[in-house]
């Protein structure tokens, strides 16, 4: 009977041992490290962002068999001679989206309800993903651009299984261009040519003219950017005008099947006989996505002005002029279309 119990107070003891063994084994343990994988590297080096706009310079990094998320910082910041760079370290006050813009808003009011103001560097890499990103408020009165030779900068990745450091990258930001498209030359900033020309012209005539010799093209149109300066309203806008060969003033109303409404992202639309002009929000667009008044990359306004005629008393045609464009600088901007090589012809053909 003793021999009994001697056994099961050794089984006892063995297995509250077995038990105390395990708890240390466990507490001194190491915990489970994310894995760094030495191949993983940033796929661009070369910078050449162009300033006054935002800038979201993406799918730059190769992560391979990291665990994720990594975290990014920029860990150094000079000009290409060495010196301190203040103008992309220091803080300022840049406007962000708090929420989704979707081009869906129905009112300024609920546009500017989605973005406001925080301090931030102005070159920064987004802390998951390694995107690097020049703020809108980087403009060449401070800050270097081409030809300048620009910026270095170093970029540090980490995560709990290790760290690399990745240096040498180069940031030599292009010159800002206020409006797209533009004859701007990059490096002086000089516009070689004051106007451009529309996407596409379909089926419009020069005035009195019906045959193959009367077809508009896109040549024949030249669209200029202007701002008014002299505008004081606190509401930002957008303005379009049309112009005779002569500069005479012709009423948008004659663009009798635009879509007026839908046009541009704008509100409170008024038209005279002189431009059609809407409140909006600035930059345009609002932000790269596609919506209904982009193209299709969601990069630039898509904006088609168009009517109808009756073409040798039979059939009616669909006239259209189409213009891609962007504008990056709030004001009050007007785009006149002039149709510099003949008038287009509205009046029916019998």
């Amino acid at each position: 009977m003793k021999r009994k119990r001697n056994n099961i107070c050794g089984w006892c003891i063995g297995v509250l041992g077995g038990c105390l063994l395990q708890s240390c084994v466990d507490n001194f343990l190491p915990e489970s490290l994310d894995s760094f994988d030495k191949d993983a590297a940033f796929t661009q080096t070369m910078y050449r962002p162009v300033l006054g706009r935002n800038n979201i310079l993406s799918d730059n990094f190769s992560a391979g068999n990291s665990t994720q998320p990594l975290t990014f910082t920029i860990s150094r910041v000079v000009r290409h001679d060495g010196g301190e760079a203040p103008e992309l370290t220091d803080e300022f006050p840049v406007r962000v989206w708090k929420s989704p813009y979707l081009g869906t808003e129905t009112s300024l009011e609920e546009i500017e309800a989605k973005r406001g103001y925080e301090n931030r560097s102005l070159l920064q890499v987004r802390k998951h993903s390694g995107e690097v990103i020049l703020w809108a408020n980087a403009r060449s009165s401070f800050v270097k651009c081409d030809p300048d030779s620009g910026y270095i900068f170093d970029i540090r990745a980490v995560n709990s299984g290790g760290w690399k450091e990745y240096t040498g990258f180069r940031l030599i930001p292009k010159r800002e261009r206020d409006y797209e498209p533009t004859s701007m030359d990059e490096l002086t900033g000089v516009i070689t040519e004051d106007f451009v020309h529309p996407l596409s012209v379909r089926g419009m005539y020069k005035e009195g003219t019906s045959g193959f010799f009367g077809v508009m093209n896109e040549e024949d149109i030249k669209v200029y950017f202007r701002e008014d300066l002299e505008n004081t309203s606190k509401d930002n806008t957008l303005t379009f005008r049309f112009m005779t060969k002569d500069y005479e003033p012709i009423s948008p109303q004659k663009f009798s099947r635009t879509d007026w409404t839908n046009l541009v992202h704008g509100f409170d639309m008024e038209m005279t006989d002189d431009y059609v002009r809407y409140k909006v929000a600035y930059p345009i667009p609002l932000y790269e996505l596609p919506t209904r008044y982009t193209n299709k990359d969601g990069d630039k306004a898509h904006v088609v002005f168009s009517y109808d005629r009756l073409m040798r008393g039979t059939y009616r045609v669909r006239a259209s002029m189409a213009f891609d464009f962007a504008i990056y600088k709030e004001g009050h901007w007007e785009i006149i279309f002039v149709f510099s090589e003949g008038n287009p012809e509205f009046r029916d053909n019998y």
